[in-house]
């Protein structure tokens, strides 16, 4: 099976950081929570930050930002709408029945893509759109345990992404690659250790 990471890697762009944006365009006091996003994106990027504090920043805001957005699940659909067209071409030329979706990045938000693009396994972090509550943390080195808790026999023949921030889900496959835009480049088995 293909094994794929979504953000920068089959979707151009960060999909949670794009929808804040699209949210933001409706409910213009979501403002408030730009300089927090942008500086947990960075610090998750360089590595800095804690799967603990990741957990407690992403809580502590969800609540308020679900008590902002009136229907979610109407924006998300909405989200899809204008930005289906970001995922990538060589995605869809390359995409198999058994893909697998590995991300951190949350599964309300994803699912209706998923649907859309006949992507029937995904593996992410899953948040209560009433609560704000984090059930499931899919980020770096909790990213192999999902897997393996969904897929206990899954073997993993190509992994794909756009960070070595995904190391842990790399060192599993058979082949790795790093994607920049459409560029797919193969990570030497020498880099994984």
């Amino acid at each position: 099976m293909n094994v794929y990471d979504f953000d920068n890697t089959i979707y151009a762009g960060e999909s949670v950081f794009d929808f804040y944006i699209f949210c933001l365009k409706r409910y213009p006091s979501l403002i408030r929570f730009l300089f927090i996003i942008l500086i947990a994106w960075g610090k998750y990027k360089l590595l800095l930050l804690s799967r603990e504090k990741l957990v407690a920043l992403v809580e502590k805001y969800a609540q308020d930002f679900i008590r902002t957005v009136n229907n979610v699940e109407d924006m998300v659909e909405e989200f899809w709408d204008q930005n289906e067209h970001k995922i990538k071409r060589f995605y869809l030329e390359t995409k198999k029945d058994d893909d697998v979706i590995v991300t951190a990045s949350l599964g309300f938000l994803l699912r209706d893509i998923c649907r859309r693009k006949g992507i029937k396994h995904l593996v992410c972090t899953e948040v209560d759109t009433h609560t704000g509550e984090i059930h499931r943390l899919c980020f770096r080195q909790n990213k192999p345990g999902f897997f393996r808790s969904d897929f206990p026999d899954g073997k993993i023949d190509n992994f794909f992404s756009d960070s070595m921030n995904d190391l842990p889900m790399m060192q599993l496959a058979e082949n790795s690659y790093l994607v920049r835009g459409e560029k797919i480049t193969p990570i030497s088995k020498d880099k994984l250790k």
